[in-house]
């Protein structure tokens, strides 16, 4: 079976220096991206992280969050992305489900987790990018980059184990969690090909990666070869600059980022004429808004 891991591993032996995604101004190959993937993965083994232990994943839509999504998809642990609309209160109500092996997350959004009980996740097992010693006791995740570990990895779990754990809104009261395995996330990632997404397109990813949007449409892109562009939060501005920049062709987004498209648009237009196809979710779209946009 096609699984998302297979997918890149497939890319780095056909293709490795070809462009798996941007961000910012470096591009990072499939090459890069499996090497950082297994050197993470080591880490994850080396602290005892175990197929089947949850990692939290609390990030916007960085570069280390898509290393991480892989690493945990290699050694069979399950990637849990966790909202980042969460204050501590619903992050501590997670975190006693869970009973996470390890979390990652990024500087500006620990302020939300620094007081959750280290019974519930020890200090030790708290992993911070770009970390400035803001935090007594949280090491930068970049030293798990940087340990030096040649010890093998283990064969892939079945395509019928746990992956990933999606959390859901909770807009209609706890949130729940969505399970996910390869073979389900194979099936996504297949779904993507009736949107025209394939080795052709530049996609642009500014939905988060810690919800299904985002996080599908990225690894959809590994998965059938299309470079993709990351947007760490969602700007209209940058939005628009990163198309223009890049010659994205293919946008997935909510309406209200359409919406926040336009009025940028507007204000100063960019050349965004390699824009191809528009894909819209998780509400109504208005008719209005398509003909406008």
């Amino acid at each position: 079976m096609m699984t998302p891991m297979n997918a890149l591993y497939n890319h780095v032996r056909a293709h490795p220096n070809d462009t798996a995604f941007t961000y910012g101004e470096v591009a990072w190959t499939y090459y890069d991206l499996i090497m950082s993937t297994e050197r993470l993965a080591r880490s994850f083994l080396r602290l005892g992280i175990q197929q089947g232990d949850r990692v939290v994943l609390h990030m916007p839509n960085l570069p280390d969050m898509a290393v991480a999504v892989y690493a945990c998809f290699r050694i069979g642990a399950i990637a849990v992305p966790m909202n980042l609309r969460f204050k501590t209160p619903e992050l501590r109500r997670m975190f006693q489900r869970l009973r996470p092996a390890i979390y990652i997350g990024e500087e500006q959004l620990y302020a939300y987790v620094d007081s959750i009980e280290s019974e519930l996740l020890p200090l030790d097992r708290r992993f911070i990018s770009g970390v400035k010693e803001t935090y007594a006791g949280i090491r930068p995740l970049q030293t798990l980059y940087e340990a030096v570990d040649e010890q093998p990895l283990p064969f892939q779990p079945r395509g019928n184990t746990p992956v990933l754990l999606l959390t859901t809104s909770g807009t209609t009261g706890e949130p729940k969690f969505v399970t996910h395995t390869a073979a389900t996330l194979t099936a996504t990632m297949e779904t993507f090909l009736h949107w025209h997404l394939d080795e052709e397109q530049t996609a642009l990813v500014a939905a988060p990666m810690v919800h299904g949007a985002g996080l599908f449409t990225f690894l959809a892109c590994v998965y059938h070869g299309a470079p993709a562009v990351l947007v760490e939060r969602f700007d209209p501005g940058v939005v628009l600059d990163r198309i223009e920049t890049h010659g994205v062709t293919w946008l997935i987004g909510l309406p209200f980022m359409f919406h926040g498209l336009l009025a940028q648009q507007h204000m100063r237009p960019r050349r965004i004429n390699a824009l191809q196809f528009s894909l819209s979710g998780g509400d109504v779209c208005p008719v209005r808004l398509q003909e406008d946009f």
